[in-house]
């Protein structure tokens, strides 16, 4: 029995040391929860009342969390609150020199003037070419010039008189390359009859000339038939100075004067538009000014008290 009675006893302890740490584990967790609302508390009442803290603190009461954040963002952000902060304080914010937005301006303006100036020229210059390239086509197709002389007058009448000149009396009477063509067979169907006032002696002494012809072997041939086909080829090449030398070398005829004549005009009027289109490409050309309309002043028609 009594070596029963200290395992009883022992047994007893066990049994009344078991029921004590449920409990103490309990405490650790009920403190641990209170320190945290606690805590939550005391960062809730700061937030609520932190514009009162920084007074006391001697903080400007007008910075707001919102102008610390933009004074956080940049440079720009700052120039801007400290002018708005200064705006409202009454303090007068730095501005731009009168005469510095004066000189920016007038800048600008020049720039523009420019600009409009030389889309002003372009737009002048691509005029007279299309001035002269109608001039031209008309002259080609043997029709009136119409409108385009009185163009012609004004863009080149003071800067190409001459040409312009030509070009207007070229149009009044128009050659064409089908009238030259056509004017090199009645040349050749003239030369080949002879003139009609001519002598048998002279025209047998003609024809015994071009029974032999004696040349160097790179001359071209003096016969009729040569001589025509070469001004033909001349001609529709457009070397109409070549084809006249070879027209001016035949027995002077009417009809081969007529022709001459005829190759002149179209030469010098061929000439006269190539100096019409240099100058649209070339020289300079401001656009027209235009006067302001100034209108009259109104007048107070209300009746006299």
């Amino acid at each position: 029995m009594d070596g029963n009675a200290p395992e009883n006893g022992g047994g007893n302890r066990t049994d009344w040391a078991q029921p004590q740490r449920p409990s103490r584990l309990r405490l650790i967790v009920a403190c641990s929860i209170l320190a945290f609302l606690l805590g939550l508390g005391a960062m809730a009442w700061i937030m609520t009342n932190w514009d009162s803290l920084s007074i006391g603190r001697g903080g400007d009461p007008s910075l707001t969390a919102g102008d610390m954040n933009a004074a956080q963002n940049g440079s720009d952000a700052g120039v801007d609150a400290q002018s708005s902060d200064a705006a409202q304080s009454g303090v007068p914010v730095a501005a731009e020199k009168p005469e510095d937005r004066i000189l920016s301006l007038e800048q600008r303006m020049n720039r523009i003037s420019l600009a409009a100036v030389a889309a002003a020229g372009h737009a002048n210059r691509a005029e007279a070419m299309m001035i002269a390239f109608a001039a031209r086509r008309a002259l080609d197709a043997g029709q009136p010039l119409g409108y385009v002389e009185g163009q012609l007058r004004l863009l080149f009448g003071d800067a190409q008189p001459k040409a312009v000149a030509t070009i207007i009396n070229a149009a009044a009477e128009p050659v064409t390359l089908t009238t030259l063509r056509q004017g090199l067979e009645t040349v050749r169907s003239t030369a080949e009859r002879g003139d009609p006032t001519e002598s048998w002696w002279s025209a047998a002494m003609r024809e015994l000339r071009g029974l032999a012809v004696i040349r160097h072997a790179g001359d071209p041939s003096p016969e009729l038939r040569e001589r025509i086909a070469r001004a033909r080829l001349f001609v529709e090449a457009g070397q109409m100075e070549a084809a006249i030398d070879e027209i001016a070398a035949l027995p002077t005829q009417p009809e081969t004067e007529l022709w001459l004549e005829q190759a002149r005009r179209y030469r010098e009027a061929r000439r006269a538009l190539d100096v019409i289109e240099a100058a649209a490409i070339l020289e300079p050309r401001a656009a027209p000014i235009v006067a302001p309309v100034v209108q009259p002043a109104e007048t107070d028609q209300s009746p006299q008290p």
